[in-house]
């Protein structure tokens, strides 16, 4: 039985461009992790100057005979109005200060709004909201991920390699032309070559390459 050294070269081609492609094994990737660190801050907000003023007001007190003190701070200006309308017997004005006091008012809007964070709230106070403080931390936090690896071409890279060229048929009498090539691949994959065989002419090739997998 004759051997095809045809057949032979077309094997040996195949396994070498499969070991180099198919059964080529990926590196290893680790996992990344990135830990953020915490971060606190503070935020106070004076939507209304306000002069405070302690009083002391009676209030029944379960199980206590007599009705005890109670301490609270009040809006000293709101205070002199309301008993100077006393005083004055105005009892219109009296009673539109308390309402006042008593009235529910909303407030809406950005308390924190730095580089670090952006908080939006909401308030329903009964009488106007004067100021605000707000103490805010932002945790500890682990992110792990796993970086893709991504295959592109350069822009630029240099092909050069050897070639064969058999007869199809073993019964034609035609040499065997070993030909050099040396070309140039883009960032596209689109290969331009030049080549120069034993017969002494020369080929101009295209060749294009297709990402078949990662």
């Amino acid at each position: 039985m004759k051997l095809d050294y045809r057949l032979v070269i077309i094997i040996i081609a195949a396994l070498f461009i499969a070991e180099h492609t198919m059964f080529k094994t990926e590196p290893t990737i680790d996992d990344v992790v990135v830990v953020v660190d915490k971060k606190v801050g503070e935020v106070e907000k004076k939507i209304q100057e306000v002069v405070r003023d302690t009083i002391y007001i009676k209030v029944e007190v379960p199980g206590k005979i007599k009705p005890q003190k109670k301490q609270i701070v009040v809006d000293s200006l709101y205070k002199a109005k309301y008993e100077e309308a006393i005083e004055r017997n105005d009892s219109l004005a009296a009673k539109n200060l308390f309402l006042e006091s008593i009235a529910l008012d909303e407030f809406k809007g950005t308390l924190i709004n730095n580089k670090d964070i952006k908080i939006d709230g909401e308030f329903t106070t009964r009488g106007k909201l004067l100021e605000y403080s707000i103490d805010y931390k932002i945790k500890t936090d682990t992110i792990k991920y796993t970086p893709e690896i991504v295959y592109r071409y350069p822009r630029a890279s240099l092909v050069y390699g050897l070639g064969l060229t058999l007869p199809a048929d073993n019964g034609l009498n035609y040499p065997l032309v070993i030909q050099g090539v040396v070309g140039f691949q883009n960032k596209n994959g689109s290969i331009f070559t030049v080549g120069f065989n034993s017969n002494n002419t020369i080929s101009v090739g295209y060749q294009k390459t297709f990402k078949l997998y990662k």
